[in-house]
């Protein structure tokens, strides 16, 4: 059969894919990017907020307007586990539906099969079909969440924490570092957590000394760190590695002690400060990324005034900053107390103007230093620049790097190259050597 798919949602989601569709490829399937030509069409969706679950809606909707009669429209992911009773009702479309952790009854359906009773087990590796740039691969680490904040219903969806064990994820960055991938990027909802079920405690250091060993040169950046978990060795072993990137996506979601207990966050401010100041004093190289929530339940005034001076302050290199939205069976729906949404809109845009204020002058003390980048694709709006992204830029989220004088690369890099102009939260780079 031809299969088209379409990913949504986060990189943890886009893994999942990736070994579904490398399965059928092995099956003997082909894979195909047209809609219009595939026998089936399967979209992997994402629930986790209203928006995510509206563009799922969306795009089935759409596949639906191009795909060929015959072809079956098959749905997979956190909006169909959360809404499980619902879809087939609400989307008549869809020919197939399950869940997380059942891909394997897409392909047991597609093939006209009982499913296996053993569930195929695409979190612990097996083929697997990159998506992406094949320089850069997401690395799952773990699957599901114990920390239950009051705001998110991944643990709903994706259940309790399951790790994986820690040769498992070695073997898979070794092969994949065979396939010519050169950037690794560890997922999970919490990397800190990694190792407290399989081994009954922390063991994300562990883990980083042991896929440091393998030989050669590639890179190695760390997603999703809970401040509460962000250790003084973590961050020594980081700085003192040449594969694993000084660089640290540190979810704060607020600064507040109210607002973090009502999230059931487990933090509180002075440890998120004294996180944020460790990582200053032991690297100061390094990149610290965060995101905020705002207009939780109750945010007064005062309470945003924290978050904004927080920013100020401390001055994070990135930053994701997102209304609260009052999902359906989370603790934090019932709480009430909503914040206006026209004041929430105009809190975003406080942050987001001393965001900008902090990435620009960052970036600014590069302006004369040689720095690393990687080529992507084509740029949509000037075919003829190509873009990609420096090691400080996590994929999708921290902007690209734009090239100025395109003809000089080939091939995906890496390359040394000088800053030429800041455009937020962009950067105009000349390549000067392939490294």
């Amino acid at each position: 059969m031809k299969i088209s798919y379409i990913s949504l949602g986060c990189s943890k989601n886009k893994v999942d894919l990736e070994y579904l569709m490398g399965s059928l490829q092995q099956g003997g399937h082909e894979i195909t990017l047209e809609m219009a030509e595939a026998d089936a069409i399967i979209i992997n969706t994402c629930g986790f907020i209203e928006p995510a679950v509206n563009e799922a809606v969306e795009a089935v909707l759409e596949a639906a307007e191009v795909k060929k009669s015959s072809a079956k429209l098959i749905v997979t992911g956190c909006m169909t586990e959360r809404f499980k009773n619902d879809v087939a009702g609400e989307l008549p479309e869809i020919d197939f539906h399950t869940g997380v952790g059942k891909m394997g009854d897409v392909i047991a359906y597609l093939e006209g099969v009982e499913p296996a009773k053993k569930e195929r087990d695409f979190l612990y590796g097996g083929a697997r079909v990159l998506t992406g740039v094949p320089f850069s691969a997401y690395i799952k680490i773990s699957e599901g969440c114990n920390n239950r904040c009051t705001y998110c219903t991944i643990p709903s969806i994706r259940g309790s924490l399951t790790g994986r064990r820690i040769e498992d994820i070695v073997n898979e960055i070794t092969a994949l570092k065979e396939q010519g991938v050169q950037e690794f990027v560890l997922v999970s909802q919490d990397n800190t957590k990694y190792g407290t079920d399989i081994y009954k405690k922390p063991m994300l250091c562990k883990l980083l000394r042991e896929i440091d060993k393998i030989e050669g040169r590639f890179y190695v950046r760390i997603m999703y760190l809970n401040p509460d978990g962000v250790s003084e060795e973590l961050v020594k072993l980081v700085k003192n590695s040449e594969k694993i990137l000084s660089y640290y996506d540190i979810p704060v979601q607020h600064i507040n002690k109210r607002v973090l207990k009502d999230m059931n966050r487990k933090s509180t401010p002075d440890d998120i400060k004294r996180v944020f100041s460790m990582i200053r004093e032991i690297d100061p190289d390094a990149f610290i990324r965060t995101t905020m929530i705002v207009g939780f339940p109750g945010e007064t005034d005062e309470e945003f005034a924290e978050l904004l001076d927080f920013v100020k302050e401390y001055r994070p290199d990135y930053a994701g900053f997102f209304p609260f939205y009052p999902e359906e069976g989370t603790k934090a729906t019932a709480m009430g107390m909503r914040v206006d949404g026209r004041k929430v809109r105009g809190r975003i845009g406080a942050l987001r103007k001393a965001q900008i204020k902090n990435t620009r002058e960052r970036l600014k003390k590069f302006k004369k230093s040689d720095i690393i980048c990687f080529a992507e694709k084509p740029n949509e709006e000037f075919a003829f620049l190509m873009e990609g992204r420096a090691l400080f830029q996590a994929p999708e989220v921290d902007g690209k790097v734009l090239f100025t004088d395109s003809e000089s690369i080939s091939g995906y890099g890496p390359y040394v190259c000088r800053i030429e102009k800041i455009s937020y939260p962009d950067i105009v780079c000349e390549v000067i050597k392939p490294l």
